[in-house]
């Protein structure tokens, strides 16, 4: 459809343009508005309302829709007619546009340099014939110039003629209205799933994901992405720095591709020994979004600034801004990984820079973050320290600090450490370092408005917040995308529309990475993750794992109760603290061989609960957790080591950060099963510690009880392998007794 405007505004479909395509299921009229020597292809979906048609020449020529009329044969359109396909199916017939006021020039943006011949309609790509357009650009707002224009034009961020091949433009450059939005994410969850296997990551359920992420996976290539060359110069040198063979790595291809479309990831097989590999391909993408951002940002300033005086000609209007400033969260639990986060970046900003780095406040950020250092325990003396897996050490190597925050601000060729939130690009934090700034309401200090336009959130090892607070995780993720309580001096009519509107958590991308599934990752995804552009959840290990009971090395029964009655998630707490009590306990409280037993307790709020009942009912019993001192831990190890306390109750978290070998155990306990399945034989493999009263020990047969219900599917397959999960779930028998070794 060819859309004339010299000098009548006349419209005239032609087979030998774009008249009519399908994409993806949706049906698009594509035409061209010439002017002059000047040319745009535009394109308007089949149902929307002529009104729209009228807005892009509105936008196109600066003049006020309601000016110009829109004639189908000798018919003036009205404003809410729609379009149908049959305008422009067969009988071709003609649309007229008539001016109703005399249109003003045409702004430069839009203009061609002089043509000795008059531009053709023939000279646009056909998409009906020019397969290779269609590929690469897919269904795209793209604007069509001579061969010499300038790149700037084809980089305006008009809603009508932005090249929005750009998975990045397309995200955040396409705007919704609020109804439609919710009404497309609504129907894409009665969608299903769709499995797809990648080559390093594995297989992976794709929720409702944009077109692109399927073209990017069908075909890779770095042209899909879009991301800055000076950062894929830089990529495969910091992949040699860390020792990694070339250029890039399976793994890193494949989470680029999911996060340069701009898609939620669900990542649960992060490990130490990739993870230098998935610090990269996060820098990369985090630094390609930034300097996108900022590169648009300044050039629509100096757009602003070259027409400040001919705002009656050409009244500009670029919309590339949030409500405050901040527009990456990336949430670490210790100073060590924010510290290996950020050096990353740095290095992948200046890897070719000959070891010119410009890095305000870098000796203050080694100073405070600290470089990587051998990590030893206080307690572990001797060949105590051979006895601690390796990946504890790994664990806490470093700065080992929870409370940390860190702005950065990221130019083309500078990077400022410590920068205030508010002139902040990227904000690097701890769960707690934020949840002590944001407060909560009613406290004399509840500042959130930092978080108001985050465009994208990065959670690097999701699985230690769980065994920190998970609560300061939920505090930040319901303070983002709030409404500031003060505008930080922004200009409004540079403010995205979705955002003022609201719906900055829909165009929000989430990157959640862990060593390990569980339900309470699952739950942050289904509750704060609402990006319209779908999901990539990756299958948990544990859905694949054939268990770790295998690596017991104590012949021990192990028993399994699965806890009756728990229909609902609510009620789950006290059906299993009235199993516990009422069913279990009361066999450990007058039997002399079931002494010397460790009860395991995951969560704090159930050893308080348990610790309190035991008080309560006077039993003989020493606990630890994470707030015991060194000298209380001392001497309740003493006093169950010599049998003077024949039980120990000891929490998840205290056996995460110090690992403890407890000696003197004959029974194990779970209240619930580990969050981490390789803990289970961890506390198993310490009854090959040696004993005070060897000669009972040996006379008594070891078991490990466990509670287990519905709802521990996942710590369960974790343990005792997929396979025998299921049958232990649907299984009539509410005993099941496994024996090892």
């Amino acid at each position: 459809m060819l859309v004339d405007l010299t000098p009548r505004l006349v419209a005239q479909i032609s087979e030998k343009t774009v008249g009519l395509l399908n994409c993806f299921g949706i049906m698009w009229i594509f035409f061209e508005v010439r002017r002059h020597n000047s040319h745009a292809l535009c394109c308007i979906r089949v149902g929307d309302p002529v009104l729209k048609l009228k807005e892009m020449l509105s936008s196109i020529y600066k003049v006020d829709s309601s000016s110009i009329g829109l004639y189908l044969e000798d018919r003036l359109l009205d404003d809410n007619e729609i379009f149908s396909q049959s305008w422009i199916n067969g009988t071709w017939e003609t649309l007229y546009m008539e001016p109703m006021t005399e249109s003003p020039p045409l702004p430069d943006v839009l203009r061609s340099p002089p043509a000795e011949e008059p531009v053709q309609p023939s000279v646009l790509r056909s998409l009906r014939q020019d397969e290779e357009w269609r590929t690469r650009y897919g269904i795209a707002f793209t604007l069509e110039c001579n061969s010499n224009e300038s790149e700037s034009a084809l980089s305006d961020s008009s809603d009508y003629l932005n090249v929005a091949i750009d998975p990045f433009r397309e995200q955040f450059y396409t705007e919704f209205d609020e109804g439609v939005l919710e009404e497309k994410i609504e129907r894409a969850q009665h969608n299903a799933p769709i499995n797809i296997q990648f080559e390093s990551i594995g297989s992976a359920w794709v929720f409702n994901a944009a077109e692109r992420l399927y073209r990017t996976v069908q075909s890779f290539q770095w042209e899909h992405l879009h991301i800055r060359e000076s950062l894929l110069k830089n990529l495969p040198k910091v992949n040699e720095s860390l020792g990694m063979e070339g250029p890039v790595t399976p793994l890193q291809k494949d989470l680029l591709t999911v996060m340069g479309n701009y898609v939620d990831l669900y990542y649960p097989k992060r490990t130490h020994e990739n993870s230098g590999e998935i610090y990269v391909a996060v820098a990369l993408h985090v630094l390609n979004h930034v300097l996108k951002t900022r590169s648009i940002i300044v050039r629509h300033s100096g757009r602003r600034k070259a027409v400040s005086g001919k705002r009656d000609e050409c009244e500009l209007e670029f919309r590339d801004l949030g409500l405050t400033r901040p527009k990456v969260l990336i949430l670490a639990p210790f100073r060590h990984a924010a510290y290996c986060i950020v050096s990353t970046m740095i290095e992948m900003l200046f890897a070719n820079s000959n070891g010119q780095s410009f890095v305000t406040n870098k000796r203050r950020f080694h100073k405070h973050y600290g470089p990587p250092g051998n990590f030893t325990p206080k307690h572990v003396q001797g060949k105590a320290r051979h006895q601690l897996p390796l990946e504890f050490y790994l664990q806490f190597q470093g700065n080992r600090d929870d409370c940390f925050r860190l702005g950065l601000s990221i130019a083309k060729k500078s990077l400022k450490l410590f920068v205030d939130f508010y002139n902040s690009d990227v904000i690097v934090a701890s769960p707690l370092g934020l949840r002590s700034m944001i407060g909560v309401e009613g406290e004399a200090h509840h500042e959130y408005d930092f978080l108001s336009s985050i465009e994208m959130v990065v959670l690097d090892q999701a699985d230690v917040f769980l065994m920190q607070n998970w609560k300061h995780v939920i505090h930040v993720m319901q303070h983002l995308h709030r409404l500031p309580n003060t505008d930080h001096g922004v200009d409004y009519s540079s403010v995205r529309m979705w955002c003022l509107n609201g719906m900055a958590s829909r165009y929000c991308q989430t990157v959640l990475l862990s060593s390990i599934g569980s339900s309470e990752l699952r739950a942050l995804l289904g509750h704060h993750c609402q990006n319209y552009s779908g999901l990539v959840s990756v299958i948990e290990p544990q859905q694949t794992s054939e268990g770790c009971i295998s690596s017991v090395l104590v012949s021990m029964k192990h028993i399994f109760h699965k806890i009756p009655d728990c229909e609902t998630l609510v009620d789950e707490a006290d059906v299993r603290f009235k199993f516990f009590t009422e069913r279990i306990l009361p066999a450990y409280k007058h039997s002399e061989t079931m002494k010397r037993t460790l009860i395991y307790v995951p969560s704090f709020f159930d050893f308080v609960r348990l610790r309190n009942y035991l008080k309560k009912e006077q039993w003989s019993f020493v606990q630890t957790n994470e707030y015991t001192s060194e000298k209380k831990v001392s001497r309740a190890r003493c006093l169950f080591y010599h049998g003077d306390k024949p039980i120990l109750v000891l929490t998840e978290r205290f056996h995460f950060f110090h690992r403890y070998v407890i000696r003197g155990i004959h029974h194990l306990l779970f209240y619930q099963l580990p969050t981490y399945s390789n803990f289970y034989p961890e506390l198993c493999n310490m009854l090959l510690q040696p004993s005070m009263n060897k000669q009972n020990h040996q006379q008594t047969i070891s078991t490990s009880t466990v509670l287990y219900s519905p709802y521990d599917d996942l710590r369960l397959s974790g343990l005792v392998g997929r396979g025998r999960a299921d049958n232990m779930m649907s299984s009539g028998t509410n005993c099941i007794l496994l024996t090892g070794r």
